[in-house]
């Protein structure tokens, strides 16, 4: 079964797989990882003939002390004996195994970057980073509605779950240990009601900075492997490339885009002021998402379970890179301490469905009434746990941002491009997240974190304005920034609708008049896929005239979000088998 699922994705050779079981033939460990030419000689398995540990990911271990500790991450040998005695150390985007002939433990990070799942096959019991393994091992296919409708109208599974009803997703920030004679624990790392009690709890700007560069250093600390920094025109990366900057950190800074673009030429007027060569980000010679639709399509389902979309898959690999794989010390999770969907207030549920969504006046999802009011219970579930678990209702939506969209939209992302590269993501990390979330809400909607991190690492990359043309806002012009922000969507708006005119205007006029759009070739792979076959589930979550009407349409009537939806609807129908 491993190797029938290894041989859809040409990234390793099936006879590199790993095996370990213990003395009562009761656990058995598979694994398969990148060879060592491709990891700086480091292995991520040790296996012995009475215990087994592995890592996936990149963990990083801190001291008692509250410093990083060392290499011991890379030495899975590390997590021998009592989880008390490591796991709490953990941080990073990443999972531990560890088994001998009594038990087995298994981590999952506190932050759900790291997505694990379970699955049961007659007396067996099963887990796995990998979805698409244990929906074969259960051989039970059936699709799971809900999940699917999540991923169609929102771009990620709710809670994590994949599409298959045979495999649930394990929660965040517990140690499952399972013994030998039956019996069962959890241990729960980091409660929603700890991290809820960090809100406005106060932002140690120095130490916050400290901590951050140290994270990036220890995160980059692998011999053999190469750092990328993605540097963009926002406030994210900016921050991260000042840890590095601040750590002596060897890297390269990468932008992808066109020369251009606004992200490309703000990253290299950054990179200039830092003193850092810059370049842009190579394509991919084995093809991409437009050239290689129905390949990538399949390709992301298998990896994540049918939960990352191609909405989101304009890096994801095809094939191997040259030489080793890359550390990519991304700048995502610094959305968590933005207030990235607002301060809660009204009907708090109703509000991130609206964001969820993407719902706008004149713009509807594209699931039936009935998958959408099974999500907003979902949604609404969150609100009420974390009601429950003691958040403020300002607080709630920054929390859904974290433990929902991070945890079950970036992390299955990452999980697709680990084929390729380790991406770090220092920002989204256990450690920070007190002072991620240590300003108040008003704070964290100015940028406040970002800010005076970026003032004790960089200073002078302080005044460089981000990709849009706006620089750091202050408390005095909050009303000025919501006054502009209001006065650019409605500016969006009317560029929008002059562009549907212009659009409808084309298409009455003469084909050879009309510029061509590749993605009418996506419009239409996609219309054609979804028309040959009636019977595929995500008919039964979808609104089939709201569909009917989006791929009928010409790419040059699609604004951004309706172009997301299709990419989501050839996630689901061009990547079954």
């Amino acid at each position: 079964m491993l190797v029938d699922l290894l041989a859809e994705l040409p990234f390793f050779d099936p006879a590199a797989i790993e095996a370990w079981s213990s003395g009562s033939g009761r656990m058995v460990i598979a694994a398969v990882a990148h060879p060592a030419s491709a990891t700086g000689g480091v292995r991520y398995t040790a296996f012995e003939d009475s215990r087994a540990a592995l890592f996936a990911g990149r963990p990083v271990v801190w001291s008692a002390g509250g410093r990083v500790a060392g290499r011991s991450a890379l030495d899975p040998a590390a997590y021998h004996g009592p989880s008390e005695d490591w796991a709490h150390k953990l941080d990073g985007r990443c999972t531990v195994l560890r088994a001998d002939d009594a038990s087995l433990e298994l981590y999952s990070d506190p932050l759900g970057s790291y997505p694990l799942f379970e699955a049961r096959s007659r007396d067996a019991r099963w887990f796995s980073n990998s979805a698409e393994a244990l929906a074969r091992l259960s051989g039970d296919r059936r699709v799971d509605e809900g999940a699917l409708a999540s991923v169609l109208a929102g771009g990620w599974s709710l809670g994590g779950k994949p599409v298959w009803g045979a495999v649930r997703r394990v929660r965040r920030g517990v140690v499952v240990r399972l013994a030998a004679d039956g019996s069962e624990g959890h241990r729960e790392l980091l409660p929603l009601a700890q991290i809820a009690s960090l809100s406005g709890a106060g932002l140690d700007a120095p130490e916050a900075a400290r901590t951050l560069a140290e994270l990036v250093a220890a995160l980059a600390d692998w011999p053999g492997r190469p750092s990328v920094v993605p540097v963009t025109g926002g406030r994210d990366s900016r921050v991260v490339l000042a840890a590095a900057l601040h750590a002596g950190l060897q890297f390269d800074a990468r932008t992808g885009g066109d020369p251009a673009d606004p992200d490309v030429v703000v990253a290299a007027r950054v990179c200039a002021l830092a003193r850092v060569p810059h370049g842009l980000l190579a394509a991919d010679p084995q093809g991409d998402r437009l050239s290689q639709l129905r390949r990538v399509a399949r390709l992301t389902a298998v990896a994540s379970g049918g939960t990352a979309t191609l909405a989101d898959a304009a890096g994801f690999p095809l094939g191997p890179r040259p030489g080793p794989l890359a550390l990519w010390h991304s700048g995502q999770g610094g959305e968590i301490a933005r207030a990235y969907y607002g301060p809660g207030h009204g009907d708090i549920a109703d509000m991130l469905y609206t964001h969820f969504v993407g719902r706008r006046p004149g713009r509807t999802e594209i699931v039936s009434p009935e998958a959408g009011q099974l999500l907003r219970q979902r949604i609404r579930g969150f609100v009420d746990e974390a009601g429950a678990a003691g958040a403020a209702p300002v607080d709630i939506p920054d929390l859904f941002y974290l433990l929902e969209r991070m945890a079950c939209w970036a992390a299955p992302a990452h999980g697709v491009v680990e084929l390729v590269r380790d991406t770090t993501s220092p920002l989204w990390s256990a450690r920070l997240l007190p002072h991620l979330l240590g300003l108040a809400p008003q704070e964290r909607g100015l940028d406040g974190f970002h800010l005076r991190v970026l003032r004790e690492l960089a200073p002078a990359l302080v005044d460089e304005p981000f990709q849009d043309g706006s620089g750091w806002p202050v408390r005095r012009g909050e009303l000025r920034r919501r006054a502009d922000r209001g006065r650019t969507m409605v500016r969006k708006a009317r560029a929008e609708l002059r562009r549907r005119v212009a659009g409808k205007a084309e298409r009455v006029g003469p084909p050879a008049d009309r510029q061509a759009d590749p993605f009418d070739a996506i419009v239409a792979a996609v219309r054609d896929a979804a028309h040959s076959q009636a019977d595929h589930p995500a008919w039964s979550v979808l609104d089939r005239a709201r569909v009917k009407r989006l791929l009928s349409s010409p790419a040059v009537e699609l604004d951004a979000m309706n172009r997301m939806y299709v990419w989501r609807l050839a996630s689901a129908f061009l990547s079954f088998p």
